[in-house]
């Protein structure tokens, strides 16, 4: 096989992962998708609303976690059919003091010791079979919901075949730098991504912000599990049941607060795609994952990327000719010049495109990492504190 053709082919798959999978989706929703409007779930009647047990999982969030708790309940729901279960990961601080703020309806479990996200909610499932017809939802402490969230995150399971629903993940950007415009840019693209794949039936993620299950349909997660906002609902929809998005479900958060803390926590997701695929070895099976074409598109080509990038770059460099030396050229530059916008935040901000160009090159490195992280991590490093 000729270098030259190597690069076209590293190129396209790039080009595909990025954008021709995104405007397939697209048109495919337009085409055959479940109509937004006809899809839209009214509100219940105020006697139809299930019952809500809302899981905190917590540690170390003493500052932060009554406030969250409250948050909660403040919500305009049924006061009489909202419970919160905050799980305390084994915290140095007072943060299970602190969560039992002498509310009826706050439960704080403790963990004896520090064990990890997935086994404090494996914790606060435990009882899922006494939770009857009610509905379980889950949250970080981090977030804040917005006025209505569980009220437009609960209607879509008026349908009964809905397992899960996803509500979306605000972030508020007021004030902040380049680096959270590029990343901005991101999350736009990313949500409208997985909108269009759940009117196709495709949806295999949620935000871990906000989203919420059937609690006959919770999979019990092995631990040190890095992603259970994926491992449940690609459980519900290979039981069957469909995953939806409610976009009006809103949790609001504050952007990282420099890139160094966005990219460990992308690496530490990306890495946590390949402990998925190692524990869930069907995903890549395309009669038996029902959502194969959108898993292998959105998420697995993305973690082969770099490395296609890399080996566009060398082809190019030997593929001989002043057409690839100049392309060779172009893609050296190119990450120089991203490069500058990452380390360059408000020169960066002046320059239009290259807080998106600088948060391409990270995203890139940190799929490049993520094998190698995989490989290293134990399981009891893979939850951190934002």
């Amino acid at each position: 096989m000729s270098a030259a053709l190597v690069f076209w082919l590293c190129i396209g798959l790039t080009a595909y992962a990025y954008a021709g999978y995104p405007l397939l989706a697209a048109a495919l929703a337009r085409w055959i998708g479940r109509d937004p409007a006809a899809s839209a779930h009214e509100p219940m009647a105020e006697d139809c609303w299930p019952s809500l047990t809302v899981v905190v999982a917590a540690r170390n969030e003493e500052q932060r976690i009554a406030g969250r708790v409250r948050d909660i309940l403040r919500q305009d729901y049924p006061g009489d059919r909202i419970r919160v279960h905050v799980v305390d990961d084994g915290s140095t601080d007072a943060t299970a003091l602190a969560a039992a703020i002498g509310d009826v309806r706050v439960c704080v479990q403790s963990l004896p010791r520090h064990l990890g996200k997935a086994a404090a909610l494996n914790a606060a499932m435990a009882d899922r079979d006494e939770m009857g017809g009610g509905l379980v939802v889950f949250t970080d402490a981090r977030q804040r919901f917005a006025p209505g969230a569980l009220r437009h995150l609960v209607a879509p399971f008026a349908d009964a075949s809905v397992g899960a629903v996803s509500g979306e993940l605000v972030i508020q950007r007021e004030g902040a730098g380049a680096g959270a415009e590029g990343l901005g840019l991101y999350w736009r693209m990313e949500k409208a991504l997985r909108f269009h794949e759940a009117r196709l039936g495709w949806l295999h993620g949620v935000s871990g912000a906000i989203h919420a299950i059937r609690p006959a349909l919770f999979q019990p997660l092995p631990p040190g599990t890095v992603l259970d906002d994926m491992w449940l609902p690609l459980h519900v929809r290979l039981r069957g049941h469909r995953v939806w998005m409610a976009r009006r479900a809103l949790a609001l958060d504050t952007p990282s607060a420099d890139v160094r803390e966005e990219f460990a926590r992308k690496l530490r997701t990306l890495a946590g795609n390949w402990q998925l695929l190692a524990r869930m070895p069907v995903l890549m099976h395309p009669l038996r994952n029902p959502v194969f074409l959108s898993w292998f598109s959105h998420k697995f080509l993305r973690l082969l990327v770099p490395w296609a990038l890399l080996v566009a770059l060398a082809a190019s460099a030997v593929a001989g000719g002043a057409l690839y030396r100049s392309l060779f050229a172009l893609q050296v530059l190119g990450y120089l010049w991203a490069a500058i916008g990452l380390r360059l935040p408000a020169l960066a901000a002046r320059v239009p495109l290259l807080p998106a160009a600088g948060t391409f090159l990270m995203l890139n490195l940190a799929a490049l990492l993520a094998l190698p992280a995989f490989v290293a991590w134990q399981p009891s490093q893979l939850w951190k504190r934002h």
